[in-house]
């Protein structure tokens, strides 16, 4: 075993020797790691380049500690899609239950991170759709579903790509049990990167002027029939259904850009930790989430619920924003409710007494609205697998309400349209057990030459329904920024 410790990176290369010992110790996905100069490449340039349609990019648009890494892969080796009680693996219909069929997929790989590694090092990437809530708790379904995408899509992928923005190098990983296999999807990664790097890096999209979005949009809401469903809601507050409920529209746009072009605008609108482009067969997700679901780490879980808005402005109101949120009694009552949500919901499976709060109503400014975040972290109990977990904290509870059962029969009752993928989970689930999930808002849904943007807001006894209309416009502000622009920075595939 050779350990390269240039520019402060331990990333360990394994011998064929060692790989094979690996093998021998019951590792079934053992990674083959190369270490190359980043140099001016972004991450989008390496994926632009990747010769299959059915790729993924989760980047770090709001790169520090915490975003250091981007991921990007495509041809995955296996295929899982789940819609209601059907399910396919490789396209190939199954009758099993779904998460039943998607554990035991799970279980058939181990893997190992080797240091210097991020933490997915192969497994399944893609998405739990809102409407995966149905595998998790008894709830009904909602009765119109348009969009019709897949309650869950989970690409498997042996080979990837993992860009270190701190040490601002690239990695490239096979992962397998043969060592001549890896290394040859190893070659052939790495000759794809230099060439990418040989023809130079593209031109950084310019985001448009920030004035209001000019496109025009088409929502599944009425602006009255929005106020008279909040009204709605505030009757169910009062009758003791639920303290907190968020209400969401859908806006339809015509898309002037491609799929990735607009990703491209929406990144550079709003840097995140957890942006991501996902492109399948008959459809494309263009996302910038800056709130994280739960991340399970050396069995350490922790998520990160974010609630209470203000919107960016000049740097006097900026000031005046963060003391309203630091001090208004409704915005920190409200935030506390789905923290205390967010620790029962680690409790589930988390060993009794571990389960804390971390991080209390911090304020975190992004580029277009400030927030206010905690942390909440507790040790996986023995013998809790990773969807145990999934099940156990989604969907988030600050994009469903409180209590969030109940809440989540009144939203499938009160809006038009099933959510899809709005209000899920993007990310991965690593082959050596440990994994990464957002909460899907500032995302866009493209399908069929429609891109769609969802946003909602929290709902409470005092809200005002004007107010709580405009709130969930001004939140799809990046979004809708992105789509006004018709200027192509480079060319997409």
């Amino acid at each position: 075993m050779n350990t390269n410790t240039a520019h402060g990176l331990d990333s360990v290369q394994l011998d064929r020797e060692r790989f094979r010992a690996l093998v021998g110790q019951g590792y079934n996905q053992v990674p083959l790691v190369r270490r190359l100069e980043l140099g001016a490449l972004r991450p989008v340039d390496i994926l632009r380049a990747l010769p299959h349609r059915e790729r993924f990019l989760l980047e770090s648009t709001r790169v520090s500690p915490e975003g250091r890494y981007s991921l990007l892969g495509a041809r995955p080796f296996l295929t899982f899609r789940a819609k209601g009680p059907r399910c396919q693996v490789n396209g190939e219909p199954l009758e099993q239950e779904p998460l039943e069929v998607l554990r035991a997929l799970l279980r058939r790989w181990r893997g190992l991170r080797l240091p210097g590694m991020p933490l997915f090092c192969g497994g399944a990437v893609g998405y739990f759709a809102y409407e995966a809530n149905h595998y998790f708790e008894q709830l009904p379904r909602h009765p119109r579903d348009e969009l019709a995408i897949p309650d869950i899509s989970l690409d498997f992928v042996d080979t990837f790509v993992a860009v270190d923005h701190l040490e601002r190098c690239v990695l490239v990983v096979a992962t397998g049990d043969d060592f001549d296999d890896c290394t040859r999807r190893a070659d052939e990664l790495e000759h794809l990167v230099r060439q990418v790097a040989s023809a130079g890096p593209s031109p950084a999209p310019v985001p448009p002027a920030p004035e209001a979005p000019n496109v025009p949009f088409r929502s599944n809401f009425s602006q009255e029939d929005y106020l008279r469903t909040v009204e709605r809601v505030q009757e169910y507050i009062r009758s003791g259904d639920t303290y907190q409920l968020n209400l969401s529209q859908r806006l339809e746009v015509e898309p002037r850009l491609s799929a990735l072009e607009v990703y491209e605008l929406l990144s550079a609108i709003n840097p995140v930790h957890f942006a991501s482009f996902l492109c399948f067969d008959d459809f494309e997700v263009a996302s910038a989430s800056p709130e994280r679901l739960v991340r399970v780490e050396d069995g350490r879980a922790i998520t990160r619920p974010i609630a209470g808005t203000r919107r960016k402005g000049t740097p006097e109101e900026n000031a005046r924003f963060i003391q309203e949120l630091r001090t208004n009694d409704k915005e920190r009552a409200e935030h506390a409710m789905l923290v205390d949500l967010e620790r029962n919901d680690l409790g589930r499976v988390c060993t009794h007494g571990t389960v804390e709060v971390s991080k209390l109503m911090e304020i975190t400014e992004y580029a277009h609205v400030i927030h206010i975040e905690s942390e909440v972290v507790g040790q996986v109990a023995e013998g809790v697998d990773l969807l145990e977990v999934v099940a156990a904290m989604f969907p988030g509870g600050t994009i469903t309400g409180v209590p969030k059962i109940r809440t989540m029969e009144l939203i499938t009752e009160l809006e038009p349209d099933a959510r899809g993928i709005y209000t899920g989970s993007i990310g991965y689930l690593s082959f050596a057990g440990e994994m990464d999930l957002n909460i899907v808002i500032r995302t866009i849904l493209f399908k069929d030459g429609k891109a769609y943007v969802q946003v909602g807001g929290g709902v409470v006894i005092d809200s005002n329904p004007r107010r709580e209309y405009k709130e969930t416009l001004n939140k799809a502000r990046s979004q809708l920024l992105a789509l006004s622009s018709d200027e192509r920075e480079a060319p997409c595939s």
